[in-house]
Order: structure tokens, then sequence, then C-alpha cells
């Protein structure tokens, strides 16, 4: 959201409002026109975002263009200690440049790392996507930007504003815009960037980024605290030209035009992926399509040029080859035109578009979306139901399920009002249940105090891949969970077919209504899908508060299969250090359930003390 500008405030405002503004403690810091760039810590690495979006930056935004992998590989190299201090919920904003050069300004100097530190965002543990505050004291922000390696936030002044400051400042604002490039303009007289340096820290003698003052730069923001809530403003020369729109390039537009054609009568049926994460597929397809379209049309742009503005002439903002794994890809886009065409390619079939643009008119944009549907179709799919699958392609199946959501059709809602008793809820098969299942029960109701409301999905049809994955029954595991109330906030165990957001709303309303939905890094974007969609949340009736809270992912997580292969090894030792200790007395019940499962499914093959790797050798 752009900021207002002082200078309009100020001609807007009466002079009492003005004054009250004016006494409020003040942060002044100077502008740097950077690209926004932020960093989460999950688990021991991070994820990043792009100018200012709410949703992680993938390997297909960093295939497409290189520019923030400079910003990445430092964040690879911050300590592990320090990483370890990051809190879970901060999210840190930066300031990045790739090089000197932006959109309007030349910088003489870089940044330490290209990274200038300008706040930090703490965000809700039960919806990341929503801020709760936003931290811009510089005596914390500096520490933390020693502890990363980044340049401090360039703050000039911080305090209450003197009279002389006050008065001098409102002189400025005073100024016609005539007055003020009879002023400013005249190269005899100090600059405007001199001027606002003299008001608030006379003492220095250059910018942030540029070697002495007599040189402009972005401006200034001026963040006023009345003791509730930051008020910011921007500070910046009068006679500012704004940038002037860049029409869009016919060449694209017959780019577009050619590609959609194409792909309306490419034949996507016998196209197999074998990439397990969504993004690679989706990468590994879009090589495909855009081989296949080359083959046929390279010649239409033999001494073609897509226009772009000067900056993105730099290095920084070519593709990345780094995430490309098709040989044939990787010759293509050695050559420039092809290489900016492949951009296109994989910009232009992500996500469906809503809005029509100078370009693209409504009869195109469904063309398409309808494109977009068989990508999205391909990218998620599973094999078919009738095919025979070995164990790996039923690993790969489950990745891919495991990142879309179950709901596909309108949500069936028995009960919507909200139910009586606030809980906290955590979704899983708990195959069997373990000390990691467990501590996320205890980190969950630490954020409230509320009970925790187990949803235990149990598909109906078992698969031969299930006897060792999933090898006890309803029974088993209700009595399982049941043992831990005495020592663990549980509150009730509720068996639902399906992961849907609806189900599960159904089995618990109306006794119980959810405020957090607990679940670890790797299902946050799984599980985002349904509890951030406004439909969902409107049809539902959720709270408001109601969200994912994120249980970081680590190397010492505990799994259920590590659980499942120290019973088929004996290891009675091993299965007591990763399960609760009420679970403790049900080893010899569950060792047997579990031997007794494989066994039937493999055909009496004696399993007793076979691995899992055995195991699957054998079916």
């Amino acid at each position: 959201m752009a900021l207002q500008n002082l200078k309009t405030y100020f001609e807007g405002a009466n002079i009492t409002d003005v004054d009250t503004l004016l006494n409020h403690k003040c942060i002044v810091a100077e502008k740097i026109n950077g690209s926004s760039f932020h960093a989460r810590r999950q688990g021991t690495d991070f994820v990043y975002y792009k100018s200012g979006s709410k949703q992680e930056m993938d390997i297909v935004d960093r295939t497409i263009v290189r520019y923030y992998e400079n910003a990445i590989r430092h964040f690879k190299s911050v300590s592990k200690e320090v990483v370890e201090d990051m809190p879970f919920d901060w999210k840190f904003g930066f300031e990045y440049l790739g090089d000197n050069k932006t959109i309007d300004i030349e910088y003489d100097v870089l940044p330490e790392s290209n990274l200038i530190l300008t706040h930090i965002q703490v965000l809700q543990p039960s919806n990341p996507n929503k801020i709760r505050k936003v931290i811009r004291d510089t005596k914390i922000l500096n520490k933390w930007a020693d502890m990363l390696g980044v340049s401090k936030p360039p703050v000039l002044f911080e305090g209450i504003l003197d009279s002389g400051q006050k008065d001098r400042l409102k002189q400025i604002l005073s100024m016609s815009v005539n007055e003020f490039e009879q002023r400013f303009e005249d190269k005899e007289r100090p600059s405007f960037t001199r001027e606002v340096y003299g008001i608030f820290n006379e003492n220095k003698k250059q910018s942030a980024l540029m070697n002495d003052l007599s040189k402009d730069v972005a401006g200034f923001i001026m963040t006023f605290h009345d003791g509730k809530s930051l008020k910011p403003f921007i500070l910046e020369k009068f006679n500012n030209k704004p940038l002037e729109n860049r029409k869009p390039s016919d060449m694209y537009q017959i780019t577009i035009l050619d590609i959609v054609e194409h792909l309306s009568a490419f034949d996507f049926s016998d196209i197999v992926l074998k990439e397990e994460n969504t993004d690679r597929r989706y990468l590994e397809l879009m090589s495909t399509i855009f081989n296949n379209y080359i083959d046929s049309n390279a010649t239409k742009y033999i001494g073609a040029k897509f226009d772009s503005a000067d900056f993105s002439e730099s290095p920084m903002f070519e593709l990345n080859h780094k995430f490309i794994q098709n040989e044939k890809t990787l010759t293509l886009v050695q050559d420039k035109i092809l290489s900016e065409l492949f951009k296109i390619t994989l910009g232009s079939f992500r996500k469906k578009r809503t809005k029509e643009t100078e370009l693209i008119n409504t009869d195109l944009m469904q063309n398409i979306n309808a494109i977009i549907e068989k990508i999205e179709g391909l990218v998620m799919a599973k094999t078919n139901e009738g095919d025979v699958m070995n164990f790996n392609q039923y690993l790969l199946n489950q990745k891919i399920e495991s990142q879309v959501s179950p709901i596909t059709e309108a949500l069936k809602v028995d009960h919507p009002e909200q139910g009586k008793k606030l809980v906290n809820m955590f979704v899983g098969r708990f195959q069997p249940f373990t000390l990691g299942h467990a501590k996320v029960v205890e980190t969950i109701y630490k954020q409230n105090g509320y009970p925790v409301v187990i949803l235990l999905v149990k598909a109906k049809n078992k698969k031969k891949e299930d006897a060792f994955k999933r090898p006890y029954d309803e029974a088993t595991q209700v009595a399982m969970i049941n043992s831990l109330k005495s020592k663990y906030p549980i509150e009730e165990v509720f068996v639902i077919p399906t992961g849907g957001i609806d189900t599960m709303f159904n089995a618990m309303r109306p006794k119980y209504e959810p405020v957090l939905w607990g679940t670890g890094s790797d299902r946050m974007r799984t599980y985002g899908f349904q509890v951030n969609k406004q439909e969902y949340r409107d049809d539902l009736g959720v709270r408001d508060d109601f969200g994912l809270f994120e249980i970081p992912r680590t190397g010492k997580n505990i799994s259920a299969t590590q659980v499942r292969n120290a019973m088929l090894d004996g290891d009675e030792k091993l299965f007591k250090k990763l399960t609760p200790k009420p679970l403790h007395g049900m080893y010899g019940e569950l060792k047997s359930k579990l031997e007794d499962s494989m066994g039937v499914m493999a055909e009496s093959v004696e399993l007793e003390f076979q691995t899992f790797n055995d195991f699957i050798k054998n079916i």
C-alpha cells in the first residue's frame, strides 16, 4: 500500500492536527528504492517472499528470474545459532538491491549483503497471513541486522522534534512547487536531500547509499507514534514526476496468442511426470510443452525482440537454469530470445486469471484458464485407480495428494452455528500415536489453554500398501488416544473418513468450536487451501481467529514410520523412546497387529525380523 505523502496531508489538514502529529515521537528514515524481500524461519531453514507477497516464493518464481538468488544465498550462510534464536512467527522485512541501478535511481554503494533490514512483522500464530504487529524499534532492528549480517535501517532521527525542526519542516511543506524548484533546483544552493539531513541529522555528510548529500535520494519516511499506533508518511521532492506507464509489448501479446492456440490442440494425455514436488512437476511439464512448441514454431522468433525495461537488462533478471532438468530445454534457452519465451511460458500458465487486462480479453482469459486446468490436472495427478502401482509410485501419489485440498465441490455444512466449547484441533492418521504427536498437542494447548480434539482420518478402503503404513483398526487407535487423556490435554477423539474441512467441522459441532488447527510446516500450504479460502470460512461460519498454527519440522522430528520399524526390528527400547509413556504397555499388542497386517498382505511371508525395506521387496 502506498504511503500518504506528508505534503498532501499538510495541505489538507488544519494546523491543530498538524501540530498534534508533529508533537508525537517520530522516526525519520531514508527511503531506499530497492525491492521488497521477506524471510521467515521454517524449522532450520527459511521461506522467502518477494515484493510483499503473502505467498512463499517457490522454485518456479526463482526459475523465471534469478534476481533474488543473492539474497537467498546470504540466508543460507546465516549461522545455525542465529537461526535457532529467530522466532517462528517473525517475518523479517528488507529492502533488497541486486545491484546499484534501480528503476529510477542509481546508488553509489550497495548495502551489506545487498540487504537493509527495515522492519519485522509479527504474525498471528493461528494465521501466518495476518500481521499482529510491526516492529520498527531501531534498537531491535539494529541488533538483528548485526546478527544477520545485513545493513541497519537508515535512520536519521528518532525522538521528539524540537521547535526549530518543526518550523523548518513546516516551512518546506508550505512551499509551492515553483518555490520548491527555485530553491532546490539551483545548483548553487543546498539540495533537498542536504536540507532534510540538515533538519534531522546535520552531522551526516553522506546518505545511506550515496557518497555525498548533493545527490538526490528516493525520499524520506517519517513515522509518528501516538502511543497506540504508527502513522507513516513519505517526504519527497514536490516536483517528482510519476514514472511513465510502460505499454504492453505487442510481441508479448502475439506470443501469448500463439502459445494458447498451440496448447488448445496439444495432447496432454501421453505425458507422464516423474517429479514428486508440485513445483518441480510444473517445471517438468512446461519444459516438455515448451520443447514441443519450439519444434514447430522456432522460425517465428528469428530476430524477435521482447520489449523490457532498461533496469531488467541486468543478468539478475535472466532465466535461472538451476532448477531446469530437461536437457533439451536447457539447450534451447541458451538462446536469449528462446530464454525470454520460456519465461513467458512459465509465467503465463501458473494460476487462473480473474480479470481482463489490456492484452488479455475475456475470450482469451477463458482459453488460458481452460489450459491451466489441464496443466493443474497433470501436475496434481494421481495414478488411475485401476493401475497397478509399485511402491515408489504409491509414495509419489501420497506426496502429491498431500499437497492438494481434498475438497473439489461445495461444502456440506450440517451445523452452521458455532460449537459450544472452544478447542484446538489436530488431524492425522496416528499409526501409531508418537511422542512427536504428543509434542504437537502440548504446543497447541500452550497457545491459548484450550484442550485439543483429535480428528482421526480413517479411510474405509485398505490398499495393499497400507499393510505397513496403516496397520491399526479404528478400535485400537481410539483406545490408544483415549489412554493419553490422563497425561495430555486431549478432550476427545473423532473418527472421520476424509480430511475435508467440512467433514471435520460436522464431526465437532455442535459440541465443539475449533480455534487453532495445529499442523507441521510440511502441511501448511496443503491445509491453507482450505483454511484461508474465504468462501469456505463464510460457509462454515468460523471464528475470526480460527486458523493454522505451524509446528515447525526439524531433523529431530519423530515419525510413525520410525516407530513401526522399531517394532518390526523387535526394538522395544527404541519404541518406548519414540512414544508417550501411556502407550508403553501396548507394545506387544501394537507389534502383533502390525505383523499380522503385513503377514496377511504379504501372503504368509515370514516377517518376524524383517525390516521395512525387506518387506517392500517382498510385495
